[in-house]
């Protein structure tokens, strides 16, 4: 019997697995920097099998000041949803596609710095975490449409790296505070390790040779 359940179970999960949602990509390297003040976001960034290159046409929510005076904090998480996320070119599996519209979105999670007090241009750095969707789409007359049933690529993502906050000194105001003007926020990904197999299935393999190996313990107890 327990030969039987243990079968079972490793049908229905090798059954289940397929359905499962596949795993985001991990980005393994590349940036997405915003080059000034409310300015888009342009980006280029690999994943396994897969890179894509893209600049927004509107500026997102991204780490912006004016001035920016040392003393104040500032938070360097950007969020970049579909038009921020603009027009572009991917390659899936030694593939290219030009002239996509991509839809989606990107979303930096990074932590809070103070502006430190000098007399020179400065970059501060913090690190971040990435998950975003990318759905690409063929541009067409009309206008872009991003539906489901034009889409010819989608894929979820992950990733890491570091966020750095370029700014640029311009003097010092009558308390002494240096003030700087907001030059570029840039996140650099880092080469993160791509993950294993989904659980389950690696559960299901093994399932499976627990179970051959009860059947070859029991053939070879029958024969001696």
């Amino acid at each position: 019997m327990s030969k039987i359940l243990i079968a079972v179970c490793a049908f229905l999960m090798l059954a289940v697995a397929p359905a499962v949602k596949a795993d985001p990509l991990v980005v393994t390297g590349g940036a997405l920097t915003v080059p000034g003040f409310l300015r888009a976001p342009v980006y280029s960034f690999t994943a396994q099998n897969f890179s894509v290159t893209g600049a927004g046409s509107e500026f997102g929510s991204a780490p912006s000041c004016f001035p920016c005076t040392s003393g104040n904090s500032i938070n360097l998480s950007s969020l970049f949803v579909g038009g921020s996320l603009g027009l572009g070119s991917l390659t899936v599996n030694g593939t290219t596609f030009d002239n996509l519209f991509f839809g989606g979105f990107f979303q930096f999670t990074s932590g809070t710095v103070v502006i430190p007090a000098a007399t020179t241009n400065i970059s501060i750095t913090s690190p971040f975490t990435f998950t975003g969707r990318l759905a690409a789409c063929p541009l067409e007359l009309g206008g872009p449409d991003c539906t489901p049933s034009k889409q010819i690529f989608s894929s979820e993502f992950v990733g890491r790296g570091t966020a750095i906050l370029e700014l640029r000194f311009f003097g010092l105001n009558a308390n002494g505070d240096s003030l700087y003007n907001f030059s570029a926020v840039g996140y650099i990904f880092d080469n993160a390790e791509v993950p294993e197999p989904t659980t389950l299935t690696l559960l299901a393999a093994g399932l499976m040779g627990l179970a051959a190996k009860r059947r070859f313990r029991k053939k070879r107890n029958v024969a001696e």
